[in-house]
């Protein structure tokens, strides 16, 4: 697999928005397919991570995909094991709502400056996917003028995966609101108008039945706000799944992802305008 690593100027931090771009199997009219991922998220290319996982997968359908990762103060993760909170602090202290959105338009603005003239395709997960549905909108100046910092180049984008995104958190999750990036979130108002004002081909939201950070209406109501016509957008649950899309039925499993892999390539396949994935090229 041919993976390239460059990055584009972040917000906050190590001053570095990371870009890994999966390009075998890609052909000139292969969408580019970049993938958010979600707050405190990491996202690298490696096998084992969830980001690294789905563009590999992607590459292999014949999209061209890239991994992004926000700045932050540190990269190192693996060192805080499962102490997310602490993991949360030390990389993010500082940082608002408005820089990670900064960092999202900066890799958006970056990847298509390298492949100009391809279908854009933004698939975010959790505050990924809320930060994506920004991008399609076009309603990222407010944030980006709060950081100080040039406005990037927002280009049109053909088409929206939503996984696991909602507009108010579960009350049992909502101590998490109290960490860097989430204590500045703000209104939701703001999402609802950036999907009223987004034009995507088609729009795809996936939600875990066993979602334990969004209910089910929390994600229906920015589904709703699209203005697509319903045979253009569809919202799928998946029964037994968690909020990351890494547990069936409380067992680790791939199967989510690559349920959501399944139905995201199917559909860039049926529409030409987003020139969809070429067939899986011969191992």
């Amino acid at each position: 697999m041919h993976i390239r690593s460059n990055s584009s100027p972040a917000s906050f931090g190590d001053g570095e928005v990371l870009l890994h771009f999966f390009e075998e199997g890609a052909s000139d009219d292969s969408p580019l397919v970049l993938l958010f991922h979600g707050v405190h998220g990491s996202a690298t290319p490696a096998e084992g991570n969830k980001y690294g996982y789905l563009a590999r997968s992607l590459a292999r359908s014949g999209c061209l995909a890239c991994v992004v990762e926000t700045g932050r103060l540190r990269r190192d993760k693996a060192t805080f094991g499962d102490d997310r909170v602490a993991w949360a602090i030390a990389a993010f202290q500082g940082k608002t709502f408005a820089m990670e959105v900064y960092d999202a338009c900066s890799a958006l603005e970056s990847a298509v400056g390298e492949w100009p003239g391809r279908p854009v395709v933004l698939w975010g997960f959790s505050l990924g996917g809320i930060i994506s549905v920004l991008l399609a909108g076009k309603e990222v100046s407010g944030f980006v003028r709060q950081t100080g910092l040039r406005a990037p180049v927002i280009p049109a984008v053909n088409a929206l995966v939503v996984s696991g995104s909602g507009d108010r958190v579960r009350t049992q999750a909502s101590d998490g609101l109290n960490l860097p990036i989430l204590d500045t979130l703000g209104s939701s108002e703001t999402v609802h108008i950036a999907a009223s004002k987004a034009s995507p081909d088609f729009a795809l939201f996936f939600y875990g039945g066993c979602d334990e950070t969004f209910d089910e209406e929390s994600s229906r109501r920015i589904f709703r706000s699209l203005r697509l016509d319903e045979e253009d957008k569809e919202f799928i649950i998946l029964p037994g799944v968690d909020h990351a899309f890494r547990t069936q039925d409380g067992v680790s499993s791939l199967e989510p992802l690559d349920r959501m892999l399944e139905i995201t390539t199917a559909t860039l396949g049926r529409y030409r305008t987003t020139g969809g994935c070429p067939a899986r090229p011969e191992e």
